[in-house]
């Protein structure tokens, strides 16, 4: 039986307004900028991207939503088992700087979900962290 599946990342603090942070995410050629040393076979463009994760099928994105400064919604693409969401939320605070964190939300069944859980909540991380990185 399939069941709603919702990952998150750390909260993580940028150095860096939180429109910057937007205009860098809703162009998903920076996205290899920020994926772990583990993927590979990257293909972009600014509205989608694929890939493939160590020990996982090939997944990509596309943007379906995007509010202003403050959330972007990636839907999965490829040949994913189940409807694949990722999330990032911006709060900007006030003083040129911001935080983010980022969400990951599918359908799994109990097995898949017990593979995945780990190295994906661990691949939100790292996305996460490497925001805080990039010079934008």
């Amino acid at each position: 039986k399939m069941s709603q599946t919702k990952l998150q990342s750390q909260i993580v603090d940028i150095a860096k307004p939180s429109t910057n942070i937007y205009t860098f995410l809703t162009n998903l050629n920076n996205f290899q900028k920020l994926m772990p040393s583990e993927v590979s076979d990257w293909q972009s463009s600014e509205t989608e991207c694929t890939f493939t994760l160590k020990g996982m099928p090939s997944i990509g994105f596309m943007i379906t939503e995007q509010t202003p400064f403050t959330n972007i919604v990636y839907k999965g693409i490829g040949k994913l088992p189940a409807a694949v969401f990722l999330k990032v939320a911006i709060n900007a605070n006030g003083d040129g700087a911001c935080k983010a964190q980022l969400f990951l939300e599918a359908e799994l069944n109990p097995m898949l979900k017990m593979m995945v859980e780990k190295p994906l909540t661990k691949f939100l991380d790292v996305l996460a962290h490497n925001l805080t990185k990039m010079d934008v």
